[in-house]
């Protein structure tokens, strides 16, 4: 692989110093998935929308962009392997930078003013498509539409999408990515070939986070992919915000019969300082995992008052905990009430 640098454009969901998916290196795992489409492609029959399903950061947008290599650059006609970026084919560097003009990648936007990106995927976003297909014409190239993800549209952004899909334009495939299959309008997925992506294996997610941190160590990724439930993404916020660290504190912590407060206070202290918001959100993302299984073991050990309550108890803080991240309230206080009410579930469950 070459080794020109790029200045490639900034998305909400990139990493500092990790490839984004239009810049991965190569495609780890999902052989079959993309098997499927370079097959579909080949045979003639490419349908004009595929529903990449599955898990967030799993390798959906990875497989899209290593497809959209594939139809749009030159040397990709005759490989059967993902073909691996690089940065001296003129097509992959364009698609990277996203300068393509047979390529569109519709997110989040960035703000309007300062810095960040918008919730959710707007209608003018999707706009931006028809304007897409109509610049670019109905030539031989095919040209590809990367939506990512379709859960962050909004339902006028979702409707609009609707009506491109209802009469696609000429040689377009419109590859979708879907983390939450209850988020997309039905008549959007009966338009739509499916392909699910499963979770990553351990050796196969190693290897991926290997290639995208090459400075972490062998431990740090073994324990990552342990903790990481097939998402590549995953692993790799955990290891670069401490996630391993917090979830092993928090194993320490939910083993005690009694809360450990000032070990607690001091966790919240540091975790709700401004930079660590990834990290609070692992320990929050974590603590309501940890409830979830207490609700499972009550339910092993027939205790089936003990698993209600503390499957209450965790729609309950999911549903509080953002309320509280949408109206910016007091996040120390929002972890300590959960805490507490974690420990005063249990204990109850407990002693039923």
């Amino acid at each position: 692989m070459s080794d020109v640098a790029l200045e490639l454009p900034v998305s909400h969901d990139d990493f500092d110093g990790v490839p984004p998916p239009s810049a991965t290196p190569a495609l780890v795992g999902h052989r079959t998935e993309y098997g499927e489409l370079v097959a579909a492609e080949r045979a003639g029959r490419l349908h004009h929308a595929w529903l990449f399903q599955g898990p967030r950061g799993v390798g959906k947008a990875t497989t899209a962009f290593a497809f959209a290599r594939h139809l749009l650059s030159t040397r990709g006609d005759d490989r059967t392997e993902p073909p691996a970026f690089d940065p001296s084919d003129p097509v992959m560097r364009q698609i990277a930078l996203g300068t393509f003009p047979g390529l569109v990648h519709l997110t989040r936007p960035p703000v309007e003013k300062g810095t960040g990106f918008r919730t959710q995927i707007t209608v003018e976003g999707v706009r931006k498509l028809n304007r897409f297909f109509q610049a670019t014409g109905a030539q031989a190239s095919w040209r590809v539409a990367i939506i990512d993800p379709a859960d962050d549209m909004n339902r006028s952004a979702a409707n609009a999408l609707l009506k491109i899909l209802e009469e696609p334009p000429a040689r377009s495939v419109f590859l979708i990515m879907n983390h939450a299959p209850g988020r997309l309008l039905p008549t959007i997925r009966s338009r739509c070939r499916t392909l699910r992506f499963d979770p990553l294996g351990n050796d196969a997610l190693a290897a991926a986070v290997a290639a995208a941190l090459p400075g972490a160590g062998r431990e740090e990724i073994v324990a990552a992919a342990a903790l990481s439930e097939g998402s590549v993404r995953q692993a790799i916020s955990l290891i670069a915000h401490g996630g391993i660290e917090i979830r092993q504190s928090l194993q320490t912590l939910v083993a005690a019969d009694r809360p450990d407060w000032n070990t607690i206070h001091s966790m919240a202290d540091t975790l709700t300082q401004k930079g660590r918001e990834q990290a609070y959100e692992f320990l929050i993302a974590a603590l309501l995992s940890a409830t979830a299984e207490a609700s499972e073991a009550c339910l092993d050990a027939g205790d089936g008052a003990g698993a209600a309550a503390l499957a209450a108890l965790w729609q309950d803080e999911t549903a509080r905990l953002r309320e509280a991240a949408a109206y910016n309230l007091d996040r120390k206080q929002a972890l300590l009430t959960l805490f507490d009410r974690f420990y005063r579930c249990r204990a109850t469950a407990r002693a039923a």
